[in-house]
């Protein structure tokens, strides 16, 4: 099992420094965008929707690297005055009864709400108009990794119990 959550954790990683690289490209769009704003009077149709759907992608995307690095918000009153063995079984449970069936659904909806709008070829409506729907394909995407990357997770907790 360690190998699985070896090649998980791998995944996630490398799509995670990948989608890094949108930040770049976010920071370089929105500095033109505020030069053709200020400078020249003329800002762009796409700039302000482009750069949404760029940075909707780099959050959903970065929802499964910020787990593997136990970055997202915890709230460890109790779990904090119990035995280090005591926690991680407080996480397994936790993790198996809310968090994976939680992330279940929304992978669910994520796929039915991605589906409908490749179905369609949807488009935004607005001046720009442009396809909306590979942007919302990224949506079960993000779900898919965060649910392996939880899955990982509770792969190395549970061998850490056996260390205890």
């Amino acid at each position: 099992m360690s190998k699985v959550s070896e090649i998980l954790d791998k995944i996630v990683v490398k799509q995670g420094h990948a989608i890094s690289w949108l930040m770049v490209l976010l920071v370089i769009l929105t500095g033109f965008e505020v030069f053709r704003r200020y400078a020249l009077s003329s800002p762009t149709v796409w700039g302000l929707e482009f750069t949404t759907f760029l940075f909707g992608i780099h959050f959903i995307m970065g929802f499964s690297y910020t787990e593997q690095f136990e970055g997202h918000v915890n709230v460890d009153i109790l779990a904090s005055r119990l035995s280090k063995k005591a926690q991680i079984l407080l996480w397994l449970t936790a993790t198996v009864l809310f968090t994976l069936p939680s992330i279940a659904l929304l992978l669910y909806g994520a796929i039915l709400y991605a589906y409908e709008s490749v179905i369609i070829f949807e488009k935004n409506s607005t001046a720009w108009s442009p396809p909306i729907w590979p942007v919302k394909l990224f949506i079960p995407a993000g779900f898919a990794l965060l649910f392996m990357q939880v899955i990982s997770n509770c792969i190395k907790k549970f061998n850490s119990l056996k260390t205890l």
